[in-house]
């Protein structure tokens, strides 16, 4: 209780403490469940042992939680054994109960796996596995993120720069998609090296790619006509070169962010197809 109290009261302890209490809890329950004189209270009290367990997953590295695990299970079947010798209860009853304590040692560790595989599976499905951008849903989710976390000054714009590789098309049909798969790759590395912190870069599908930036029109014009120049004038693999368009709209507090995505999205894809009719790419 005083312990719960002063976290209660305070603030949340760190790891050092956090392991101290742990190992002190262990410690006090195996001793005052050894110290029973009936075994049957005392394996009664394993029960204790998983309230410490679910601490410890939430709070501690793996291998912490895994050593809590092992002496909780040691004393178990001491007291397991114990019990059996005693005569004091069935030996079923005792082998039923040391499996359910089993059970509720490991299902802490066994939920929290299965968390963190699906967190996962979910950061997984945000990124395109080619390239390594955001996808189409990482790029909307990581822009709610960013709308989440700072604030907006005004006046505030979103740009856009929209991306596509000129004829990768034939570079399918002529080389494989080996071949194309690489020139996607390139692409994304001259994004990755262009672009600064502020920009949120994704592979929309396709050779089609784009990257996002909020803030202040002052503070994007000269990154946004960087970024264009030098995405016009790269050269990636096979020699494809890489049609640009760029686009920036207003927006508030009061703003959808996707749908403002969508929108900006919409005026650099239209820029980006005018540029290459005029320049002639195919």
């Amino acid at each position: 209780m005083p312990v719960a109290l002063r976290w209660f009261l305070g603030r949340w302890p760190g790891p050092g403490l956090l392991t101290a209490f742990i190992v002190y809890s262990d410690l006090s329950i195996a001793a005052g469940l050894l110290a029973k004189d009936v075994g049957l209270t005392a394996i009664g009290g394993t029960v204790l042992f998983p309230v410490i367990t679910t601490l410890a997953v939430v709070a501690m590295p793996l291998l912490h939680c895994v050593a809590h695990m092992a002496f909780a299970t040691v004393v178990l079947a001491h007291v397991a054994v114990r019990t059996v010798h005693a005569e004091v209860a069935s030996d079923w009853v005792v082998v039923a109960h040391s499996l359910t304590m089993l059970l509720m040692f490991a299902s802490p560790l066994i939920l929290m796996v299965y968390v963190s595989e699906l967190r996962s599976r979910a950061k997984e499905s945000l990124v395109d596995p080619l390239t390594g951008l955001h996808n189409r849903r990482g790029l909307f989710a990581a822009l709610e993120a960013n709308a989440a976390t700072n604030p907006f000054f005004e006046p505030t714009v979103m740009s856009a720069v929209a991306a596509d590789v000129d004829g990768m098309k034939s570079v399918n049909d002529n080389y494989g998609h080996h071949i194309g798969d690489a020139v996607l790759v390139d692409v994304a590395q001259h994004l990755r090296a262009l672009a600064d912190n502020r920009w949120i870069i994704a592979r929309l599908g396709g050779d089609e790619f784009a990257c996002i930036a909020i803030g202040r029109p002052a503070d994007l014009a000269a990154p946004t006509t960087n970024l264009v120049s030098g995405l016009t004038q790269a050269q990636v693999v096979s020699g494809r070169t890489v049609s640009v368009g760029s686009a920036s709209v207003r927006i508030d507090a009061s703003c959808d962010v996707r749908q403002s995505a969508h929108e900006v999205l919409r005026i650099a894809d239209w820029e980006m197809y005018w540029r290459r009719r005029t320049h002639g790419r195919a």
